[in-house]
């Protein structure tokens, strides 16, 4: 695929990705002390950190680097129309992490001291970090929550990112690799975060962990949208991962809201305990709403798909087309437990492959220490301790968008979105020293004092007042500098 935007989607779509934070001493006998999380993100982000916004800021490209509640760095990827952007802002947001990870490991060296940022979805000590999805839909449309979810508890497995059970959890040692009956990816599961879902929705995605928030929080015109706010899914490091979770629901909300499907045959009786099950087992049959006959996680996804595939205008562009065609090979795999087919692809099936390797090597084979520190190197985003790298030069990973691509969307935004118009203020504040308030639905100068400019629809990408602000900007010139202190 070349630079060019592809897998256009119907909807504006925001990725955000939490990320996991950790310390090691530098080799055995280091004097070094290994820092707690908070020392260790505070380190990562000490160049981000100014005493007008702390930890939070706003990028040129018109994403939101911050940290969230309980320690953990968060970025929240711009709007994007097209699929090829959603992945591409999410690997840029990969990369930043990375480049304030180094930076801070170059600083904590002479202490002895290394920081790691992890892509991780969960920790040792039962903690969830993943993938939370934002989707833009109509005010008026009804959204079948209990089909949606259905969908969802399928899509988790398909999209999963791949998980070692909890430490403590006896993993097989030299001799015992046999596959457990019914469990075609064992040891592994398919998702990180399946087991940790508790609810089909809540308003409280920090207590309680669900499929969708359902707290009413549009980012945009509350009369004309509202946000479909999906908080279950795994973070990705394979970026077909991401494309796959945002083409299969998008298309998925387009065929909703165009009224040719009601969802109704993915109803399940329990989507959570489903997800749980499947994450083990993805051909074990669950039971459907209805008095429908029970369901395997292939079948349920094979029959969405089948559905798409029915519908007008979908699935059309080159790179949709290819990321459905991988959704079919994924429900096979599934069904048949044979990763071959996905091997380059979804996250669970090259990290099994990784895994596995690692396991036939080591002395006390899947039990062994060095598998686990596999798994973490695998979501680590370091060039130099992490795989992710490596696996896509030697063709175990395939790459979706170019590296120069990524590379761009780290300070340019997708087009097409009111992300160019935040990102153009904030490079000009940048730019000129002079601060600002910004959120996703507006901005203002605050030095000199504005009046702040509303931005409530997100596919507006021009706007006469916002234009009116660069002027003024650029005509102000940089801002008078601060004495130290104040």
């Amino acid at each position: 695929m070349k630079g060019s935007p592809a897998g256009p989607l119907h909807r504006v779509v925001g990725i955000e990705t939490e990320y996991g934070v950790t310390s090691t001493s530098l080799g055995p006998g280091a004097a070094g002390v290994p820092l707690s999380v908070e020392e260790a993100v505070q380190e990562v982000f000490r160049p981000v950190e100014s005493p007008r916004s702390g930890t939070h800021r706003f990028t040129t490209a018109g994403a939101r680097l911050y940290v969230d509640v309980g320690s953990h760095p968060e970025y929240a990827g711009p709007e994007c129309l097209w699929a090829s952007d959603v992945v591409a802002q999410d690997l840029a947001g990969d990369a930043l992490l990375a480049d304030l990870t180094q930076a801070a490991n170059e600083r904590l060296a002479p202490a002895g001291v290394r920081v790691h940022v992890l892509k991780s979805n969960t920790d040792a000590w039962g903690s969830t970090f993943g993938c939370h999805e934002n989707y833009q839909v109509a005010r008026g449309t009804r959204l079948p929550l209990p089909g949606l979810v259905g969908f969802l508890a399928a899509r988790q497995v398909l999209t999963g990112a791949g998980a070692l059970p909890a430490l403590g959890t006896a993993l097989p040692a030299r001799g015992e690799e046999v596959p457990a009956p019914g469990l075609p990816l064992w040891p592994l599961r398919y998702s990180a975060r399946a087991e940790h879902i508790s609810a089909v929705s809540s308003a409280d995605p920090t207590h309680e962990r669900a499929f969708v928030n359902t707290r009413d929080e549009p980012h945009a015109d509350p009369a004309r949208w509202r946000r479909l706010h999906v908080v279950a899914g795994d973070s990705a490091m394979s970026p077909w991962g991401t494309a796959v979770k945002v083409v299969l629901l998008d298309a998925v909300l387009t065929l909703v809201e165009q009224e040719g499907w009601d969802l109704a045959e993915c109803e399940l009786l329990d989507p959570v305990q489903a997800a749980r099950t499947w994450n083990l087992a993805p051909a074990t049959l669950c039971p459907r709403r209805g008095g429908r006959p029970p369901l395997a996680c292939p079948d349920l996804l094979e029959l969405v798909l089948e559905r798409l595939a029915g519908a007008p205008g979908l699935g059309t562009d080159a790179l949709t087309k290819e990321v459905l065609e991988l959704a079919r090979r994924g429900a096979q795999a599934l069904r048949t437990g044979e990763a071959a087919p996905v091997s380059t692809e979804l996250d669970w099936a090259v990290k099994h492959r990784v895994l596995s390797r690692v396991a036939q090597r080591a002395p006390q084979g899947w039990a062994d220490p060095q598998v686990r520190r596999a798994e973490l190197a695998y979501h680590d985003l370091s060039r130099s301790t992490g795989l992710r790298e490596a696996l896509s030069a030697a063709g175990l990973m395939r790459p979706l968008v170019p590296a120069d691509v990524v590379a761009a969307a780290r300070t340019q935004p997708p087009g097409g979105t009111r992300a160019g118009l935040r990102g153009r203020v904030v490079e000009a504040c940048e730019r000129t020293g002079r601060a600002l308030s910004v959120g996703w639905a507006h901005v203002r100068l605050d030095e000199p004092p504005q009046p702040q400019i509303d931005l409530p629809d997100p596919r507006c990408s021009q706007d006469e007042a916002v234009e009116a602000l660069l002027a003024r900007i650029e005509a102000l010139g940089e801002a008078p500098r601060r004495a130290p202190g104040r």
